[in-house]
């Protein structure tokens, strides 16, 4: 679909520039805005390959080949669709200035068909199905949108430049494209998309949380540049020498079957001559070697073109000083069960997270002795959680949980050892923006609601940061709105029920933005129905806005349906670290720390006690499961 010189004249290609000029200006903005660096490995891995698969024509049976564009595949993973008008942009000059492939008069006409037509028809037409096909089948039809509209829009331009006949050429065309849409782009994107979902489905559902997404390790950034080159390498091998959709309907429309016919015609039609250093993606007279080397050039280059783009525009690493927060956009379609609050990871990948360099806050060695009777309310606690982590940290009354918390965001401060906010011990400079960093619920809610009004209540912290007026109210609007209070702006808080309290002061905390969420307790005091609609808050919050959650409790029952990672306390210690499985895995450890099994796995050990052959799950999910194994192999018995 890449249109040559000679097809668009002068002046009409100066209009498609003038279109997308400020479009790559504004997707660069949003590279500045949201590119980190986190997603700066990914943008460089998917301009070399997009590339490198657009080598690649696919056969398609009717004289004709195709290629993927990609736009909408990569505007799905960045989330926005100037994500695909940078890349494509990129791509598509190193193909005309290196490769001469689409050309440079035509080069306006050609971002604008597949960088924006593609990325914004397509990705708004996935984001327009999602809720009802799911991710996989939505990317699919987002991208066969995409590249079919783009194909019709590029024969209207054509055909306004006076090169096709209207009707007969939209026919042709969209054939064409409507089956390199089922086969070069719909498939591919659908099947990347699902690999994504299978092992990183943060980078698709996190993806409108802006800097929510964990980055790409260093092995699974290898793993992808040598899978990238390895296309770029097959690329000769495999690619169909068919001329693609668009040559096939030119030498179909304008040479009568002849191709030599339509190349002499686009010279004559054009005063734009230029040299490349690699044209016809060949290295001249190395025969198949110089294909090979030509395409692998190109990726390497579009490699180190996107790395250096994205560096350039990506923003500054969050600090104490430039914190950056969560936008509160409640998103009415997340829908939890009782069972499953949270998606999952495997454990490898919990523990993992907790070792790398994403570690957003850290109690090291902290001891507090309270002035007050000099109780040793912490002695010696280690603490680490990670970006998107949801933490537990369980104990019985009195083990220093509340006391733990407090230094989180310097409510108190440590007799000894320190706390880390990304990797910054708290001191008097920095106070205010740990606390607008991480936000605490405290266990009783009259604690932290004291105004006349629930929208004063919620609006004092985004005030007291110095924010205009219209942003205080969009900011309790929108928290309020979140918590499912809206409505109640008017109502004194003293009046409301104990669940109504709790999700109030959780607004106020979320008007502020954090990037933690600290909560004690948080379903302390309230009757199981409360307690339910409190923890499908906390599960959204995570869920959705990819907020980093820790929550204090000694419910034994709410830990495994909440919790990633589990931290013991004990006496002002720091007991035990795992995932809720190694944890309730450990009788003694359940036993020194004055806790219990959940209940579920307490009924599983008795039937085990009774003589039944049954694994201790934590779990409601997996206890069925258990259960049904037993049920079905009692009745093959």
């Amino acid at each position: 679909m890449h249109i040559p010189d000679g097809l668009i004249p002068f002046p009409q290609y100066l209009i498609y520039w003038i279109l997308v000029l400020p479009l790559i200006y504004r997707s660069f903005k949003w590279a500045q805005n949201d590119m980190d660096e986190m997603k700066v490995p990914m943008f460089s891995i998917l301009a070399a390959g997009i590339f490198a698969i657009q080598a690649v024509n696919l056969p398609l049976g009717v004289g004709a080949s195709g290629h993927m564009v990609g736009a909408v595949l990569v505007s799905i993973i960045f989330a926005s669709p100037y994500a695909g008008l940078l890349l494509l942009t990129l791509v598509l000059f190193v193909q005309a200035f290196v490769f001469v492939d689409g050309g440079v008069v035509a080069l306006g006409a050609n971002i604008f068909n597949m960088g924006v037509v593609s990325s914004w028809v397509g990705y708004y037409s996935y984001t327009a199905v999602k809720g009802r096909l799911g991710i996989v089948k939505a990317s699919f039809v987002g991208a066969w949108l995409g590249l079919f509209v783009s194909a019709l829009v590029t024969t209207v331009e054509i055909f306004f430049a006076g090169a096709f006949p209207l009707m007969e050429a939209l026919v042709v065309m969209g054939i064409f494209h409507a089956i390199i849409g089922v086969i070069g782009e719909g498939l591919i994107t659908a099947v990347v998309v699902q690999s994504i979902m299978f092992s990183r489905s943060d980078l698709i559902k996190k993806a409108d949380e802006k800097d929510r997404i964990r980055g790409i390790s260093n092995k699974t950034t290898i793993a992808a540049i040598i899978l990238v080159l390895m296309v770029a390498i097959a690329a000769p091998f495999v690619a169909s020498s068919d001329p693609d959709g668009l040559e096939q309907t030119m030498i179909k429309l304008m040479g009568g079957g002849d191709a030599a016919l339509v190349e002499e015609i686009l010279a004559e039609n054009t005063d734009v001559t230029y040299n490349t250093p690699i044209a016809d993606y060949s290295i001249e007279g190395l025969g198949t070697f110089g294909e090979v080397a030509a395409i692998a050039g190109g990726t390497l280059l579009l490699l180190a073109i996107g790395l250096l783009v994205a560096r350039m525009s990506k923003k500054k690493r969050p600090t104490l000083e430039n914190v950056a927060m969560v936008d509160i956009k409640p998103d009415a379609r997340s829908k939890d069960t009782e069972n499953t609050l949270f998606s999952s990871r495997s454990e490898n990948e919990i523990l993992q997270s907790a070792t790398n360099f994403n570690i957003i806050v850290e109690a090291k060695d902290l001891t507090h002795t309270y002035a007050s009777g000099g109780t040793n309310a912490l002695k010696g606690a280690n603490f680490k959680v990670c970006r998107g982590e949801r933490v537990a940290l369980l104990g019985a009354n009195g083990a220093g949980k509340s006391t733990l918390f407090k230094h989180l965001n310097g409510i108190l401060k440590p007799t000894s050892g320190e706390i880390l906010v990304k990797g910054v011990p708290i001191t008097k400079k920095n106070i205010m923006d740990v606390r607008q960093t991480i936000g605490i619920v405290f266990q009783n809610s009259d604690d932290q609601i004291f105004a006349a009004t629930v929208e004063q209540d919620v609006a004092f912290g985004p005030m007291n940061m110095g924010l205009p007026e219209n942003e205080v109210k969009a900011r309790v609007k929108d928290a309020l709105k979140l918590v499912e209070m809206s409505g109640f702006e008017d109502r004194a808080p003293h009046h409301l029920s104990g669940g109504q309290k709790k999700r109030i002061a959780i607004a106020g905390v979320l008007a502020m933005k954090p990037e933690v969420i600290v909560l004690d307790e948080p379903t302390a005091g309230l009757d199981p129905s409360s307690a339910s609609k409190i923890m499908h808050l906390i599960s959204k919050m995570n869920r959705s806005f990819g907020m980093t959650v820790i929550l204090s409790t000694h419910d034994v029952d709410i830990v495994p349906m909440f919790a990633e990672r589990v931290y013991v306390m004990h006496d002002g210690m720091i007991e035990a670290e795992g995932t809720p499985k190694e944890i309730f895995k450990n009788p003694a450890l359940i036993k020194k720390a004055h806790l219990r099994l959940p209940r579920i796995a307490r009924l599983l050990e008795l039937l085990k006690e009774e003589g039944i052959d049954v694994e201790i799950a934590i779990t409601p999910d997996d206890a069925k499961d258990e259960l049904m194994r037993v049920i079905a192999r009692a009745k093959r018995s």
